[in-house]
């Protein structure tokens, strides 16, 4: 998670007005069909630029957005999972989800990854996904595969002890290099990592962009240059960041930047239906996600805590909704368990449990209750 706040960055001329998009192929695709976590077989219509290519040098498409002619159901058990920067109750809380006859749809730890040995052997279900926080970014500056080289280099002598229980790596947090050309050069170093990856045996978890980033140009720009189609093939998937204040569906149905409003996407949480209904559903390169921080962030309107917790569970029980429509989500890990520093205000471990002091429903519970969806 990052604290810094992201600028808005002008957008050229794009869809003056809602246009629907009649193939029903998409529609089709976006109302199901795809498990979670199945990779979608096919081959790649347009191959990737050369390395060297700028964004420029990219063969542009027109895209129009999704728009649905029914608006999808929530299917499925919860997404809800859990985000650690210390295990705490992790286990604990999979355990007794597990008693229970449910799952936790995802965790996600940094640094400590020992316990998803103690995850997997509690619950194989659960999607596993790790980041070692001794290497945060990258600036875009010079040649993305040599620099993919040295940073994976030293990310793949820390993942080897738990490369048989982590699903997915990250492998950097919240870049957001300037504009369309650093979004290309980051898609770039992906590429680049992604190869590495392969060699080694590994998986990752793409991109990890924080909350209102990218904007919806420079995803055009990384889509082209062929990332999802090579993920796709691979079996990488991607990770976002989407937080909300003061609730989960602030911002949600509004305009962004040159777009018209959609009321079924936001601005904040939700963001990630822009890239999959305008781009990855309509080229058919549609890889899961997971939302690897999810929850409230009260820095993105530059204000401190209030009191928050009573209404945080019934929040993250609409978002889980939401998630719910879309079957590529794998799911949300909530920010955080075992936080110190800067991070322990954003600890929620008592609203795990049934009996919390702040009333109303609890996640123990709320995960069960869909056990048989």
């Amino acid at each position: 998670m990052s604290v810094e706040h992201k600028r808005l960055l002008s957008r050229r001329e794009f869809l003056k007005g809602a246009t629907t998009l009649g193939a029903a192929a998409a529609t089709q695709g976006l109302l199901g069909g795809r498990g979670s976590l199945a990779r979608t077989s096919g081959e790649q219509e347009t191959p990737p630029p050369s390395a060297g290519a700028g964004a420029d040098d990219l063969d542009q498409h027109t895209y129009l957005p999704l728009a649905l002619r029914q608006r999808p159901l929530a299917q499925g058990g919860s997404k809800i999972g859990l985000h650690t920067c210390f295990p705490g109750p992790a286990v604990g809380f999979v355990q007794a989800v597990h008693d229970a006859g449910a799952h936790v749809a995802l965790a996600k730890a940094t640094d400590y990854f020992g316990y998803l040995r103690q995850v997997k052997e509690i619950s194989p279900e659960t999607v596993t996904v790790a980041r070692w926080t001794g290497f945060q970014g990258v600036d875009p500056t010079g040649d993305p595969g040599e620099r993919a080289a040295e940073v994976m280099g030293q990310h793949l002598p820390r993942w080897g002890y738990e490369r048989d229980v982590v699903d997915y790596w990250e492998v950097l947090n919240e870049n957001d290099p300037p504009g369309i050309e650093g979004h290309v050069w980051l898609a770039r170093f992906y590429l680049a990592a992604m190869d590495i990856a392969d060699a080694n045996g590994y998986k990752l978890a793409l991109f990890s962009y924080s909350v209102g980033v990218p904007q919806w140009h420079e995803w055009e720009a990384i889509v082209e240059t062929g990332i999802f189609a090579e993920a796709q093939q691979r079996g990488h998937i991607l990770a976002l960041h989407e937080y909300g204040w003061p609730t989960s569906d602030a911002r949600w149905g509004e305009s962004s930047e040159d777009l018209p409003p959609y009321e079924d996407r936001g601005v904040l949480t939700g963001r990630y239906r822009y890239l999959y209904r305008d781009f990855l559903i309509p080229r058919d390169e549609v890889i899961p996600l997971v939302i690897t921080e999810a929850g409230f962030d009260p820095t993105i309107v530059h204000v401190g805590w209030d009191n928050w917790k009573p209404r945080y569970v019934d929040n993250m029980i609409w978002y889980d909704t939401k998630l719910r429509e879309d079957d590529y989500v794998a799911g949300a890990a909530l920010f955080t368990l075992g936080g110190t520093g800067p991070w322990v205000d954003w600890n929620y471990e008592e609203l795990l449990w049934p009996g919390h002091p702040y009333g109303g429903q609890n996640f123990l519970d709320y995960i069960v209750s869909l056990k048989d969806e």
